[in-house]
């Protein structure tokens, strides 16, 4: 049996020789680590959850980070006489016996994207660390443990006050001189900002960082080979499962191009069950496959929001085939489904249900879901430790599944991870997962694919076997994708990593007045370890756009106010005397516009937008644009007047108000060519997005993109981006973008009724 390594925590432990043996079970050796002899007994777990110990189970989708809850040890069973806490799944190098090295250790000589990715979970982590109140953990570098591109927590140090930004600012700028010198600049402007409190919260340190890998991405070529295997298994008369792409067929993905795989397991027995995944995998392709064709949904946000939307989509349509069936109870079919879409140098998670996606480096095996189940949920919401909570026979119970309720109830979880090393990512059904079987093989049958001692092929139904011969009480389905990572040199070698600072706003707005702030880290969990850009770039554009049509309000009124007076053929326009009729002068007063009551906008609704006799205001119906994010200046798309679009998201915040998120249904004339138009120049627009023109700027698309998405409208687009100016790109059917709430009402056409043909791609599934 191999041994169970675990950490001991509690005061005093270092004081104790190597060799002591506690409550005649846990051998110590170096370092509080302890074996435990008895791994076949449960251990002890107290009936009380202390404060001590409650961070643990509510940042339990963290556990990638942060190690599991095993048991305690009781006063009375140890020399310490105090309560000795014991923990599983900790950053140990079974090897050594010992602690994997911290951050520092490593942290001189590492190459720049590594550096930058550790620093990048840091602020993906501070979050649900303050939340919990034990971020000071992340201000202490004995505490931070590399396990190859992973950074995790020996242990959780309760905060004694508030930890700051501003205090990781002064503990990343200690570590800049060792640091790699393509983004020592960088890196300098960064903690600057964060001293400075410039940079008040995490989501604008994430968006900094994650701008910075991206640069330092495009220096790396990423090839990736996948195959997918499926198997009706000893006990089973028929396959409920399901995959893309076609099982036993090896795939070869061309460098950094897209790569989409899917499992789904389905649910419903004979009464549907392989029904519910093939339609899963058949929405999700659909949806997905093309989703990349517009360059403003490269960012990862707005992938993220279409994976969610997509997993939602699947999830109605099976629910609309239960109900068209009147399916109730445990007659409604449904499925799990895990898959992974590459993107440039991240791969992509989404989840819901028991199917897994695993991680495997030359440094380990990690499992990066955390199954929807009822024992997951007892530790998230803290009420139990999870040794405890997967005794109960109704423990493993799904919570969530596709097409079993309304999307609205549905929580996918969507988590990225960047791609710097060789590495294989698992996709796998619980036929293969069930009883550790992939923790127990991962080294014999997966492992040695990194060092070219095994192909895809061979693991594939080594996998298989070993899912029918050791379990084989249910289907197994997989998916293997074997990335392969090599540096670019010459002139796409890696360049010094340059990016615009954060433009200060001290608005009242300080860090942790967030949404997050009010969250309960026990509802269904957002692992979507990426934040969206942070807000303070707002007032840069916008406040220029008030001003602008503050100055162009004031010169109408001007306007009408001396065509009124000086006017010789209409001697007497509107409401104001002139000087002839009387010599005591009279205040003016500018007439009131007509108030029209907004009506009420409802999710999923259909809205005309154009030209609103009926509501003047200061949007043009001539040039309608959608931004890429609430709240944020940054221009997506045009869509023109008469253009039906539907309500898909409605978001508020008391600094950027109230803001829609629209998908376009219709585009009048949308037979026509793509006509490509010129934005106003603003050096300003194209530092805030460096990637988005960057990708823009392109001599040929057809590497970027694919092939078969490059039409003539690569020839018009080259031709424009020949003249010294952004472009702002028209949207097409399907894609989305958002607009204030105020300005839909302005613009919405009072429309009743729709043709089938206006409501384009917006049309209910049927």
């Amino acid at each position: 049996m191999p041994k169970h390594y675990l950490l001991a925590v509690g005061e005093g432990i270092d004081t104790l020789p190597a060799g002591t043996l506690i409550a005649d079970r846990y051998l110590l050796r170096q370092n509080s680590i302890v074996i435990d002899t008895r791994p076949e007994q449960f251990p002890e777990i107290p009936e009380d959850i202390c404060d001590e110990i409650a961070p643990y189970l509510r940042l339990f989708p963290y556990r990638l980070h942060v190690p599991l809850v095993y048991g305690s040890i009781r006063p009375d069973q140890n020399p310490l006489g105090r309560t000795i806490w014991l923990f599983e799944q900790g950053p140990i190098d079974p090897g050594r016996e010992a602690l994997m090295p911290d951050l520092l250790d490593l942290w001189a000589g590492t190459s720049a994207l590594r550096q930058l990715n550790w620093l990048w979970q840091i602020a993906q982590l501070w979050k649900p660390f303050q939340h919990q109140q034990v971020a000071s953990s992340l201000l202490n570098p004995q505490l931070l443990r590399i396990q190859g591109p992973l950074v995790r927590l020996a242990r959780l140090q309760l905060d004694w006050k508030k930890s700051t930004l501003a205090q990781l600012g002064q503990l990343w700028q200690q570590w800049i001189q060792e640091a790699n010198p393509k983004i020592r600049s960088f890196l300098v402007q960064l903690t600057d900002q964060m001293i400075a409190k410039e940079i008040r919260k995490p989501e604008q340190l994430i968006y900094q960082l994650d701008q910075a890998m991206a640069l330092g991405g495009r220096s790396l070529t990423r090839r990736i080979e996948m195959i997918t295997g499926t198997d009706t298994g000893p006990s089973r008369s028929q396959n409920e499962d399901a995959c893309y792409p076609d099982r036993d067929t090896l795939i070869q993905v061309p460098g950094n191009s897209q790569a989409l795989s899917i499992v789904c397991d389905g649910i419903g027995g004979q009464e549907g069950g392989e029904v519910a995944s093939q339609l899963a995998i058949g929405v999700l392709r659909q949806q997905l496959e093309n989703m990349g064709s517009h360059p403003a949904n490269w960012d990862s946000a707005s992938l993220m929001n279409q994976l969610k939307r997509a997993t939602n989509l699947a999830n109605d349509v099976i629910c609309q085939r239960n109900d068209s069936e009147r399916r109730q109870g445990r007659e409604r079919m449904g499925t799990t489904v895990v898959m992974a879409l590459t993107r440039e140098h991240e791969v992509y998670i989404t989840h819901v249900g028991d199917s897994r996606a695993y991680w495997i480096t030359r440094s380990g095996c990690h499992q990066v879901t955390l199954d929807d189940d009822v024992a997951s949920r007892e530790v998230r919401l803290g009420y139990a430790f999870y040794r405890d909570a997967i005794g109960p026979p109704s423990s493993g119970a799904l919570i969530q599944a596709l097409g079993i309720t309304s999307s609205t109830t549905l929580y996918p979880t969507v988590q990225r991870f960047p791609i710097d090393e060789d590495c294989i990512f698992l996709l796998c059904s619980d036929g293969l997962s069930d009883k550790d079987r992939i923790e127990s093989y991962w080294k014999s049958e997966i492992l040695p694919i990194l060092d070219g001692e095994t192909d895809l092929i061979s693991a594939k139904n080594r996998l298989i076997e070993i899912a029918n011969t050791l379990n084989g009480h249910d289907n197994v389905t997989i998916s293997l994708l074997h990335f392969r990572v090599s540096s670019k040199s010459g002139i796409h070698s890696l360049p010094e990593i340059k990016v615009s600072p954060v433009i200060p706003n001290f608005n009242g707005d300080s860090e942790g007045d967030s949404d997050f702030s009010q969250a309960d880290d026990s509802e269904p969990f957002n692992t979507d370890i990426v934040e969206t850009p942070p807000s303070t770039k707002l007032p840069q554009i916008w406040l220029l756009s008030l001003g602008i049509a503050f100055l162009l309000g004031l010169a109408g009124v001007l306007v009408y106010l001396f065509s009124g007076v000086f006017n010789p053929e209409e001697p007497n326009q509107g409401n104001f005397p002139t000087a002839s009729q009387t010599d005591t002068p009279t205040p003016t007063t500018v007439p009131e516009l007509p108030v029209t009551p907004n009506p009420t906008i409802s999710l999923k609704s259909l809205i005309q937008l154009g030209e609103n006799n009926a509501v003047e205001g200061e949007v043009s119906p001539a040039s309608i644009a959608l931004l890429k994010e609430f709240g944020k200046p940054w221009i997506k798309g045009e869509v023109p007047e008469g253009t039906v679009v539907q309500v898909i998201e409605k978001q508020s915040t008391p600094q950027a108000g109230t803001w829609l998120e629209l998908k376009v249904c219709y585009l009048p004339n949308s037979e026509g060519s793509l006509v490509l138009k010129k934005a106003p120049k603003d050096e300003d627009l194209v530092s805030e997005n460096p990637e988005f023109f960057e990708r823009l700027d392109t001599p040929d698309l057809t590497e970027e993109i694919g092939e078969d998405q490059v039409g003539d409208s690569q020839i018009q687009l080259q031709e424009n981006l020949e003249e010294d100016s952004p472009l702002i790109l028209p949207l097409q059917p399907g894609d989305t973008g958002w607009m204030r709430s105020d300005d839909v009402s302005v613009l919405r056409v009072n429309t009743s009724f729709f043709k089938p043909q206006e409501k384009g791609v917006c049309q209910e599934v049927p």
